[in-house]
């Protein structure tokens, strides 16, 4: 039986992805990454710069993942032990006494912040035109250490995205009271406002969520309102195949002169952030893709959070999408 494509949409978008976090690669070490359909490797040289590049050596095709290593600030390939830089650069081929002028291996463009490492991607496969966005009014510093979360999801990307404006699932799947949005488009990036409420600890706890969605791979939710002490969720759906989503989390949670407060505060948010996703997840993996879903008009804005995502697909594919919304 042929195999249907569960989702009428492209599988991957353009932009600054977040593929891991800095604590995850100490200095001489390499990581596999899995993305976009394809395997890349991610190293740290001996200079404490990360570096991204294809998992393929161009020599004979070995994987440098399989057991390579990193020497000073390249890759080494375990085959043949063939070594490339951060630019993709041969460096180094033990048993030659001259580098051929084509033995380079495809880098891709890595920033490092925030704790989290970036990649740039597109179709392309070009350079990006625009620097890694910023998290507008946070300073690590004021923050404790950061929890991190990441998931492998049966789901496209965009319908995590759909998951925050859909107002009435907040009641019908989690319990909360249905939360009011109010948008605000600022350039290529979508502002969201949100008063949500819920019934906990026998009172009612009211709180503000600022949204700041800059793009699929880079978005994050500033808590300015908690009831006890501010917190931010950086967000970033990066894409595996046509068929799952790694989605990380990092959640931040502002010290406070309070002893403990601080920290009770965190505790709380990850149980109540982790609760509603787990909720969500189990819905998501099964759910169906409708292209033109029947709307009510208390739906909130899923057509809206559909265009706005919707111009981050690779250019060849964005104006179909688009008229299908």
């Amino acid at each position: 039986m042929m195999k249907t494509k569960r989702y009428d949409l492209p599988s991957y978008t353009a932009g600054w992805f977040q593929i891991g976090w800095s604590q995850q690669l100490p200095v001489g070490a390499l990581k596999k990454v899995e993305q976009f359909g394809k395997t890349y490797v991610m190293f740290r040289g001996q200079d404490g710069q990360v570096g991204v590049v294809d998992d393929v050596c161009p020599h004979l095709g070995s994987r440098f993942s399989a057991g390579g290593c990193v020497k000073n600030n390249s890759v080494r390939c375990p085959y043949h032990h063939w070594s490339f830089d951060r630019t993709g650069q041969c460096t180094d081929i033990p048993y030659a006494k001259k580098i051929p002028p084509k033995a380079k291996v495809t880098a891709h463009t890595v920033v490092e912040r925030y704790g989290m490492i970036f990649l740039y991607r597109n179709q392309a496969g070009t350079a990006p035109s625009y620097d890694l966005p910023q998290i507008e009014h946070f300073d690590p510093r004021d923050y404790g250490s950061p929890h991190t979360y990441e998931f492998r999801i049966r789901i496209h990307g965009q319908d995590i995205m759909e998951n925050s404006v859909d107002s009435p699932h907040f009641a019908a799947v989690h319990g909360h009271n249905m939360p009011e949005n109010r948008f605000q488009p600022d350039g290529r990036s979508l502002r969201i406002t949100q008063m949500t409420s819920l019934k906990r600890f026998g009172t009612t706890l009211k709180g503000r969520l600022e949204f700041h969605m800059i793009e699929p791979g880079f978005h994050y939710c500033h808590f300015p309102e908690m009831p006890m002490t501010p917190a931010l969720v950086f967000s970033s759906i990066v894409p595996i195949d046509g068929e799952f989503t790694n989605h990380r989390l990092t959640l931040w949670t502002k010290k406070s002169r309070v002893p403990f407060l601080s920290q009770f505060a965190g505790r709380f948010v990850r149980w109540q952030m982790m609760k509603t996703y787990h909720e969500d997840m189990e819905i998501w993996e099964s759910k169906e893709y409708l292209t033109q879903p029947i709307l009510c008009d208390g739906d909130g804005a899923i057509m809206r959070l559909r265009r706005w995502y919707s111009q981050f697909y690779d250019d060849a594919t964005t104006q179909s999408v688009q008229q299908a919304s």
